[in-house]
């Protein structure tokens, strides 16, 4: 009974010793896991702006220097991995790959990506003609 007794207070302090390195992997596993599945979740700890910069995802028109100076502690720029695929695949810079990604997505939402307006065969505009 006293071996018993010993083996799980060594199994509880060893798991008390690793529970942060646990934590994280079990994280790191959930987020695979999740996009795997399709789910994509909000921004977490992981990556930074900093990253996202090394990584050449800035630009003029939408600069992350910014973001460093005053000092913002979220997780950077969300779906980074799509847009880095766009521009690999595309062989376009940033701003592309950005402008591609909303069309995809004003598209995949039912709307027409040039003009704005909705793909529905029944939607009616009342506005003026020129």
């Amino acid at each position: 009974m006293l071996v018993i007794i010993l083996i799980l207070l060594l199994i509880i302090i060893l798991l008390w010793a690793l529970r942060n390195p646990i934590k994280s992997a079990a994280n790191k596993l959930a987020d695979q896991t999740n996009r795997l599945l399709g789910y994509h979740l909000l921004p977490t700890t992981i990556g930074s702006f900093e990253n996202d910069i090394e990584d050449g995802l800035t630009s003029s028109q939408f600069d992350l220097e910014a973001n460093l100076e005053e000092n913002d502690n979220r997780a950077g720029l969300k779906d980074k991995e799509e847009i880095l695929k766009i521009m690999k695949k595309n062989n376009v810079s940033f701003d592309e790959a950005r402008l591609i990604r909303q069309k995809r997505l004003l598209r995949k939402n039912g709307i027409d990506p040039d003009t704005g307006l909705p793909l529905d065969p029944k939607f009616v505009s009342f506005g003026s003609s020129q």
